[in-house]
């Protein structure tokens, strides 16, 4: 899995972008959990 693994150096190289990336992942997810009207 070469592209795997360029993932994971890149994201080694820039921590801050994959904390920010994971949050804005876990906020749409929370949404989607939490606030099922938004959805109608």
């Amino acid at each position: 899995m070469d592209l795997h693994k360029r993932i994971l150096e890149w994201q080694a190289a820039h921590p801050i972008a994959t904390w920010i990336g994971w949050l804005i992942v876990w906020t749409i997810v929370l949404v989607l959990l939490f606030w099922p009207e938004t959805l109608a």
